[in-house]
């Protein structure tokens, strides 16, 4: 099996027990704590990941640390995630998990990718505006990215609406190509 398969194969299930007991954005919620309580401390991440570790020392302290914190469904979950040794794919399960539940609630998700946050009043009317074109309820995100000159891009599902200037000096730069300004012309 692929490795991107195994968080798909895990997602699906969690999703139709999630489903089941009609529990989708609790779930995920919960899932989604856990994910950054796991992940954002380092020495947690290392134990789990961990060779040297006894994997049903593992296991226990996985159903201790969840257990009361969590529902059955998403305790359960997690031990049988650190019994099966996949924790690493934790971020990638919770990510197809949440594929899943938009694709349930009929739901498209919207990253906006920009230099510096765009604000509250910026993030609305983009929102607006892509709510108006696909007809479709979003999960917003919004991230940073040094790296961009300036502008933003919007990743909506499998689209790419790339509003950067570095899009746009590309874009400049084929035009130019493709006139073939004689050599001097700006002489």
């Amino acid at each position: 099996m692929s490795l991107n398969q195994i968080s798909k194969v895990y997602a699906t299930a969690l999703l139709e027990l999630a489903q089941e007991a009609n529990s989708l954005e609790s779930t995920e919620e919960e899932l989604s704590t856990l994910v950054d309580v796991f992940f954002s401390d380092e020495s947690i991440r290392h134990y789990f990941l961990s060779p040297l570790v006894d994997p049903s020392e593992k296991e226990r302290t996985a159903e201790k640390s969840v257990q009361g914190k969590a529902s059955e469904i998403v305790a359960n979950f997690i031990t049988l995630v650190v019994r099966k040794n996949r924790f690493l794919f934790l971020k990638d399960i919770l990510e197809d998990y949440r594929t899943g539940v938009d694709r349930l609630k009929n739901r498209s998700s919207l990253r906006i990718v920009s230099k510096d946050s765009l604000g509250k009043e910026a993030v609305d009317r983009i929102t607006k505006s892509i709510t108006s074109k696909f007809g479709r309820d979003l999960r917003v995100t919004e991230q940073t990215d040094p790296a961009l000159i300036g502008g933003f891009k919007l990743f909506i599902d499998d689209f790419l609406i790339d509003a950067s200037i570095r899009a746009k000096l590309a874009g400049i730069e084929e035009a130019l190509l493709q006139k073939k300004i004689p050599v001097g012309a700006f002489e």
